[in-house]
């Protein structure tokens, strides 16, 4: 068997596009050959990438919503299939973490933002793209779930809780989705040099802190995640599924 990181013609959605992460995650797989849908909350935030790859040649989309709303979600999916024809692979990035402290002093109304996006969204999502397409077809679902969800992180549990509830769904739906020809992987990423990160890589003591118990002593950059997203996206890791890929410098 010959090994490809190639995605020809392959239709792409990835969520939380427009920056970070998923910026990344877009770009390298559009250069593998893919038509990515990018995905943010407003279609600006969509476009700015979307330009990006079509200059660098590739083929993109934006389709804005919030995948913390049902409706959004299938009309993300909707518009991807109208677009593109197909939905063969789906990057689940998009998240929130509208707190930072004690899990105990979480406000509810946060705590149920934080599943909606973080949890409910990927599950939506993952049973639009089987019904849309991938269902018949086959696929490769890949969820950026973090270190956090293995081993909790204090100041962030509650974020730390629904990449916990990420992995596990992660698990189950390979299980469930194997023998129709899905694969379903996560990411595990420790810190990231990303504006959603941006408050724990900017204070001095939780950096040098976190860096310490890297063997590289540094934090990562979001292109150091998105090698792995096309690695999971495409045929050369097409035994690979129910995996959790930690990518940690080497800290867990």
């Amino acid at each position: 068997m010959a090994v490809s990181f190639r995605l020809d013609g392959r239709g792409v959605l990835v969520t939380g596009g427009s920056r970070g992460i998923g910026r990344a995650i877009a770009t390298a797989l559009a250069a593998e050959g893919a038509q990515v849908a990018v995905n943010a909350r407003t279609a600006d935030a969509c476009q700015e990438v979307v330009q990006e790859i079509q200059a660098q040649g590739g083929k993109a989309l934006g389709v804005p919503g919030d995948v913390g709303r049902a409706d959004d979600c299938r009309r993300i999916v909707e518009a991807v299939i109208a677009s593109w024809g197909r939905l063969d692979v789906l990057v689940n990035n998009a998240a929130t973490s509208s707190q930072f402290g004690l899990l105990l002093d979480v406000e509810e109304p946060d705590l149920d933002r934080i599943w909606e996006v973080n949890v409910k969204g990927p599950w939506r999502l993952c049973r639009l793209a089987v019904e849309a397409w991938m269902g018949e077809h086959g696929g490769s679902i890949v969820n950026v779930a973090s270190v956090g969800g293995i081993r909790g992180d204090p100041m962030i549990g509650a974020y730390s809780a629904s990449k916990a509830a990420l992995i596990s769904i992660t698990r189950s739906l390979a299980r469930e989705l194997g023998p129709r020809g899905i694969r379903v992987n996560a990411i595990a990423p420790d810190l990231i040099r990303t504006e959603f990160a941006r408050v724990l890589v900017e204070t001095p003591q939780i950096r040098t802190s976190s860096s310490r118990r890297r063997r590289c002593g540094r934090v990562g950059e979001p292109e150091e995640i998105a090698g792995t997203a096309v690695l999971l996206a495409s045929d050369a890791a097409s035994f690979i599924t129910g995996s959790v890929l930690v990518v940690d410098g080497g800290n867990l």
